[in-house]
């Protein structure tokens, strides 16, 4: 039979990498993601989160097509973290949607209305 001691260690150890990796996904999702909200007419309904990229000295989002088939209207808000915000308040923001591109400034609530336009590389 195993030592009790050795048992507790092994628990502890795997409790220490759980939480390792919690704190991993947490760092991940607040400082490389944002929250994509769109408007319906009456109120912001968030769609998900979509993967900031950094391009030379640009950040760059590219939405997907299921954001752009769950949307409402052509309004959208993102919103990414107060650290992220702070720490990078005056660079710039492109939001591609398919074939369409906009520039945004850094700041807590990006709204812009874009319309998400396929590529046609599928015809």
């Amino acid at each position: 039979m195993p030592d009790m001691d050795m048992i507790w260690m092994l628990v502890v150890m795997i409790l220490c990498l759980l939480a390792g990796g919690l704190l991993a996904v947490q760092h991940f999702m607040r400082w490389h993601t944002v929250c994509v909200y769109n408007w319906d007419g009456q109120r912001y309904r968030f769609l998900g989160r979509e993967c900031l990229h950094k391009r030379n000295d640009d950040y760059v989002i590219n939405m997907r097509e299921r954001i752009g088939d769950l949307s409402y209207t052509t309004r959208y808000c993102l919103s990414a973290s107060r650290e992220f915000v702070k720490r990078h308040r005056f660079a710039g923001l492109l939001l591609r949607a398919g074939a369409s591109e906009a520039w945004l400034p850094i700041e807590e609530r990006m709204v812009q209305d874009i319309y998400y336009r396929n590529s046609g590389r599928w015809k």
